[in-house]
């Protein structure tokens, strides 16, 4: 811990320090006197599979870990993965449309389309890439749990993994026993139908089938805000699953899964009114699972393969063009074994093994205003094969009768990528690249007390780039006219993670806080290489890593609670739960140098401070209700909107959008042991805010109306009401 506490500077120092001194001078307080424990509070037993792809206790992880249970997810009333997550302060999410959200974890950001091939935050579903790492495309409907793991997992997962990975695990026969439906309606013409199924098929095999589809017209935005044309989303999904028993701790599991939105609107940044989208992701996995105690071997392998798709249907007619159309596709087939070796009794060895083959493809297709003649250009990534391998190894050791968890982890990996021909693009130069890098990981697990862990942690991360930074060219459909170039001498990008922690779980009680120091290097950005009509919107860009570090360092709590036991609350639950973020550090040298204004040095698309407040009383098997409180802090942009000069001094300007609350309020009544009916208001004060957009739907305009394809500001949405009701058989 000594080496951590010397690497870290000012504040964070100072903090981790506070927080280890209390830790070991005054470890006990009021919070142990609880006299029972309620099943939703996370304890230190709670056992997590995305460390590496097997089990293990809390109480044995370096890492902060963030849970979404199970009971949790069948409560929510939430249409996308965003929103449930969103609810949990996990991350900045940008929700750029209902259709499609960024992330940045930890100053890692993901990539604004959502491909997850070129952002620093990795989605997983039950454990390997998703494919995309748009949560908005993602229902959490047949959804069993979520498991969030911040910081460099890279030593596990490899490229992608620097801010952290958000593994979402589906449900099955094992997990669900019996049926349910539910149908919902609300505002905006909100409709949702789900319906699951979960049962023994036979005496060694269960199955389990999952639907749902939900349907939603335009918005209204809140006070003060217009109703937002080309907001309205379609959703579809569908999950089979199949589950042998192959013996005593064996077993092989079957899943197949589709997910996407349809017909989804997309005002974008020049909040248009005829832009429209499909995004949808498949895929087949087939696992297996065993405890082979003659071996001395826990096994876990996994096969998977997935389509994720990604149709634009766009244009920009204040550019020129009616359609700006592009259809990028990736396909992937991929295989992962994790055998865990039990040396001793205190010591285990797991060696991993990742193989993964993915083929990237795009087309894309212009058409002028009045369907002249239309000039066509390279769609927004070149397509490209890639062969990712790696291995890598992690020893676990226990001592001081098992008190003491520490472990070292290593993982090489090599992707080989290949840049394939492309619609209109002239590829100049080497189009076979390989790129290897090697990963660490360290931590430490020291349970102080009974229901106290301390923690610390050290772990390193990378990106490597893509083919569309690598070589050829493209524009974009709001600068038809601006190009933007490869550059093969790219490096991958790096970061490193220092942490510690604070878990006290002594039983209805859960409070977690970390400290840590990230540092990203190399960001691949851009910078003008010809500005040939500067301020035009014309120049020539070309891929670069930043010469200067991006660097985030912060505080994070996780805290849950039942009070009711204190207070004699027979059959009752009165639950506080807070999740925030502190990030006091947000600076980005060298990344944006080019950005003017007083934030310039800022790094953007994150929040300084983010939080979410839960308080919820439930009478058992009768009735609940629950107030959410959602803070968003400041927040540094320098937006792609075009704004009026009076709202923007210079096309480089980093905006600070200042902090607001959101209220949402939820209840549920169950009229018999089988029949629930539930609703809520979302956004119950009509805040008329925006998680990420500049220029909202809302007079005094700061919108420049010439550089608009209908609206003048993007606003989230209004005051939303919602119902429904949901039968178990």
């Amino acid at each position: 811990m000594n080496a951590i506490y010397g690497m870290c500077r000012g504040k964070l120092s100072v903090v981790a320090a506070a927080l280890l001194m209390a830790a070991l001078t005054n470890p006990m307080s009021a919070w142990a006197q609880s006299p029972e424990t309620d099943s939703r509070i996370i304890s230190l037993d709670e056992v997590v599979v995305t460390g590496l792809g097997r089990p293990e206790p809390l109480s044995k992880i370096a890492s902060t870990v963030q849970v979404v249970d199970s009971e949790h997810l069948r409560e929510s009333v939430d249409n996308s993965v965003t929103e449930l997550l969103r609810e949990r302060a996990v991350a900045f999410f940008s929700e750029w449309t209902p259709g499609q959200t960024s992330i940045t974890m930890r100053g890692a950001r993901g990539d604004g389309q959502g491909r997850d091939f070129r952002g620093q935050v990795l989605v997983l579903l039950n454990g390997r890439r998703a494919g995309t790492s748009n949560l908005s495309k993602l229902s959490p409907d047949q959804l069993d749990r979520i498991e969030i793991i911040r910081g460099p997992a890279s030593v596990a997962f490899g490229n992608q993994a620097m801010g952290g990975v958000i593994n979402l695990i589906t449900r099955d026969g094992r997990s669900v026993t019996g049926g349910t439906a539910s149908i919902e309606g609300g505002s905006f013409g909100f409709g949702r139908l789900t319906a699951e199924y979960g049962s023994a098929v036979a005496d060694n095999l269960a199955g389990y089938v999952g639907a749902s589809g939900t349907t939603s017209d335009d918005y209204d935005g809140g006070s003060g805000a217009s109703k937002q044309i080309n907001t309205a989303i379609d959703r579809r999904g569908a999950l089979a699953a199949l589950n042998w028993d192959l013996g005593p701790s064996q077993w092989l599991n079957l899943t197949v899964r589709t997910h996407g939105v349809y017909d989804a609107g997309f005002r974008g940044s020049s909040w248009d009114y005829d832009n429209f989208e499909d995004r949808w992701n498949n895929s087949v996995d087939l696992s297996y699972a065993g405890v082979l105690d003659d071996l001395g071997i826990d096994l876990n392998a996994h096969l998977y393969a997935f389509r994720d798709v990604d149709s634009f249907q766009w244009g920009s007619e204040v550019s020129g063009f009616d359609e700006d159309n592009n259809h990028r596709e990736v396909t992937a087939y991929g295989v992962r074994l994790t055998p865990e070796f039990r040396l001793t009794e205190t010591t285990g060895l797991l060696v991993g093994f990742d193989g993964e083959s993915s083929q990237l493809r795009s087309t894309r297709h212009r058409l002028s205003v009045g369907g002249g003649p239309t000039p066509q250009t390279s769609p927004y990534d070149n397509n490209e094969d890639n062969l990712l391998t790696a291995g890598y190894a992690e020893l676990t050791q226990s001592l001081l009768d098992d008190r003491l968890t520490g472990r070292a982890g290593v993982r090489y990996t090599r992707n080989e990528l290949s840049v394939k021909e492309t619609p209109n693009v002239n590829l100049s130069g080497e189009t076979d690249h390989t790129f290897d890098g090697t990963t660490y990981g360290v931590g430490l697990a020291y349970a102080v007390l009974p229901g106290l862990k301390a923690r610390a942690s050290y772990a390193t991360g990378f990106r490597s780039p893509t083919g569309r930074e690598l070589i050829g060219e493209y524009t974009s459909v709001l600068a038809p006219n601006r190009i933007f170039r490869g550059n093969a001498d790219l490096d991958a990008e790096q970061s490193e993670q220092f942490e510690i922690g604070l878990t006290y779980a002594p039983g209805n009680l859960f409070f977690d806080v970390a400290v840590f120091d990230q540092t990203i290097e190399g960001r691949i950005t851009t910078t003008v290489i010809d500005p040939r009509g500067a301020g035009s919107g014309d120049d020539i860009r070309q891929f670069a890593n930043a010469d200067g570090d991006a660097e985030v360092q912060g505080i994070e709590v996780q805290a849950q609670l039942d009070a009711a036991p204190w207070l004699d609350l027979a059959d009752q639950r009165l639950t506080l739960g807070a999740d925030v973020i502190w990030n006091f550090e947000l600076l980005a040298d060298g990344i944006d140098r080019r950005d003017s204004g007083p934030y310039g040095h800022k790094l953007q698309r994150l929040n300084e401070y983010l939080a979410a407040l839960r308080l919820g009383y439930e009478r058992r098997d009768r009735w609940g209700v629950s107030l959410i409180s959602l803070l968003f802090g400041p927040m540094y942009y320098d937006t792609e909107e075009r704004l009026l000069p009076t709202a923007e001094p210079a096309g480089n300007f980093v905006h600070r959008k200042d902090a607001y609350w959101v209220f949402n309020l939820r209840g549920h009544y169950n009229v018999t042991d089988r029949i629930r009916v539930y609703g809520g208001i979302d956004n119950l004060l009509d805040k008329n805010e925006h998680p990420m957009f500049i220029a909202l739907d809302d007079q005094p305009y700061i919108s420049n109306p010439t550089r608009s394809n209908g609206g003048r500001g993007n606003s989230m949405r209004g005051r939303f009401f919602s119902a429904g009701i949901r039968v178990t058989f």
